[in-house]
């Protein structure tokens, strides 16, 4: 569906999904390699301990051609720039740790992100990655910081308990009332698209919370209150 939603994403020519947590069930991989036109190369971004090995296995078995890994620690600025920017598909894998993968998300490395979205490319943010995407995003701390902005007037969490989602959510909006919280379940993704198409993929167990008011994009209606 074309996009009337309470925040902004880059004006490219690519996708940017939005992923919660894998699920081993879940089609979004699947979903997205069937968005990737093969015009550019597959790459990855990942602080795994196996160095991204079993989701390289993973997008291996869905038929996704052959690979390589962007190391965000190499010295050589422009080898990563390269990389990254010539990549048809990039998919970004924090593995818990979005702190320190912000830490190492420089200039350089976002706008070389951004100029693949320009070109055509699609980038997949996964689970804590996706955290990451936002205007702002919440540290390990739970401290507001400033996040990619490559979504504008949004903060993305990946939280599963719902008591625990509602608790952070007003939490945040006492220090940012006029954001836009995004939250994404387990198996689930928002994509968002060239033409402003905004799509949920998997389960669908995505919401959009402003201050007061909380829209879930599935289409299920929130609980009651007691």
């Amino acid at each position: 569906m074309l996009a009337d939603a309470p925040f902004t994403w880059l004006d490219s020519n690519g996708w940017l999904i939005l992923s919660g947590p894998p699920d081993a069930l879940s089609e979004i991989r699947a979903q997205a390699l069937s968005r990737y036109d093969g015009a550019g190369a597959l790459a990855y971004i990942s602080l795994a301990p196996d160095l991204g090995d079993a989701l390289m296995d993973d997008m291996a078995e869905l038929g996704a051609p052959a690979g390589y890994l962007v190391d965000l620690e190499d010295p050589d600025n422009n080898e990563i720039y390269q990389r990254l920017s010539a990549a048809g598909m990039i998919i970004v894998d924090a593995h818990r740790h979005p702190d320190r993968l912000r830490n190492l998300m420089s200039h350089t490395v976002a706008s070389a992100l951004k100029s693949a979205l320009e070109h055509g490319a699609l980038i997949l943010f996964e689970g804590a990655a996706a955290s990451l995407a936002g205007q702002h995003r919440l540290t390990a701390a739970g401290d507001p910081a400033a996040g990619l902005n490559f979504v504008g007037n949004a903060l993305v969490e990946t939280i599963a308990d719902n008591d625990a989602e509602s608790t952070l959510t007003r939490n945040i909006h006492r220090q940012l009332p006029d954001i836009s919280i995004l939250g994404l379940a387990r198996g689930s993704a928002l994509a968002l698209g060239p033409a402003r198409q905004l799509e949920t993929w998997g389960d669908a167990d995505v919401t959009i919370t402003l201050n007061n008011r909380r829209n879930d994009l599935s289409g299920r209606r929130p609980p009651r209150k007691p």
